[in-house]
């Protein structure tokens, strides 16, 4: 399948389906393309599948489906983009779809964002649920949120410098605790009660923001070595280092073996991989401790 800007792109998108392709559709956003057809490989007894990919070409989900013919012949969206319609044999099912918001929970606090069709940048509410008070942020480009006890951290793209985005510390009513600049693409975002970490298809980016049973932020003014680094996935993370978005550069290893999510806990956090390879690393001594193997893409 190809994917193209317009009808010169030099540069189109290719993406390797697996499947022999029957019907597309964009979704009413055009922000996701659902294709239906049938897989080249049986899974699970089916091959009639529906694969949803980015408007750049990440794969994003896969929908396997019962049939007999093992064909799906025609995908249709509904006018929100809610559901999906598939056409089946001799049969129409629907499906629901759920979208990524972005939430979270924290301190008694609902932070959740949206955009309103008036404004080009997103609504950000801060909601105690306890007194019923809610606190209003604005934010361009906003990609991520994640929240863990007393934080939250709001990560948003620069709009003025190429490859920079915002990482934001805020408290439960929104105001600005501590910032960082990243040149690292934040595609999987985890918190826990010291550490920030921020993963790219290849980069994995960790930030110790505060001190283990503390109330106090790890601020003094100046940057320790260990507080804040990032290192390739298949490299020995290096924890006499110092990030510098100014100087750091990513390393020339080619990665066939992309980082597909991650998770972060009090004592550790996890990364895992396409292949199903799930790596442990230490907190807040940033070590590889252990692998595992999965049977499936951890998501």
């Amino acid at each position: 399948m190809q994917l193209m800007r317009n009808m010169t792109d030099d540069s189109p998108i290719l993406v390797d389906t697996g499947m022999f392709i029957k019907h597309v559709k964009w979704n009413p956003n055009g922000n996701v393309l659902a294709v239906s057809g049938s897989s080249i490989e049986e899974v699970e007894g089916h091959k009639s599948c529906v694969q949803f990919y980015s408007a750049f070409g990440a794969h994003l989900r896969s929908l396997r489906v019962p049939s007999f013919t093992g064909m799906v012949n025609a995908v249709t969206w509904e006018g929100y983009g809610l559901r999906i319609a598939l056409a089946v044999d001799t049969n129409i099912l629907f499906a629901n779809i759920q979208p990524n918001y972005m939430w979270g929970y924290f301190s008694s606090t609902l932070v959740f964002a949206f955009r309103k069709p008036e404004r080009n940048d997103m609504c950000i509410i801060f909601w105690d649920v306890t007194v019923n008070e809610k606190h209003v942020k604005y934010m361009k480009r906003l990609q991520k949120i994640a929240c863990c006890d007393e934080y939250c951290i709001l990560v948003a793209k620069n709009e003025e410098v190429a490859n920079q985005w915002y990482i934001v510390l805020c408290n439960a009513v929104g105001c600005p605790v501590d910032s960082k600049v990243i040149t690292i693409e934040p595609k999987h975002v985890a918190m826990s009660k010291t550490h920030v970490i921020i993963a790219s298809d290849e980069v994995v980016y960790y930030w110790h923001y505060r001190q283990k049973n503390s109330n106090v932020m790890a601020l003094d003014g100046k940057k320790k070595s260990g507080k804040e680094n990032a290192f390739h996935i298949d490299e020995q993370p290096k924890t006499d280092g110092i990030y510098d978005k100014a100087t750091w550069k990513a390393p020339s290893i080619t990665c066939e073996d992309p980082i597909s999510a991650i998770a972060a806990s009090t004592d550790a956090f996890l990364v895992g991989r396409t292949s199903g390879q799930v790596l442990k690393f230490t907190i807040p001594y940033i070590q590889l401790e252990s692998r595992m193997s999965l049977r499936s893409r951890p998501q």
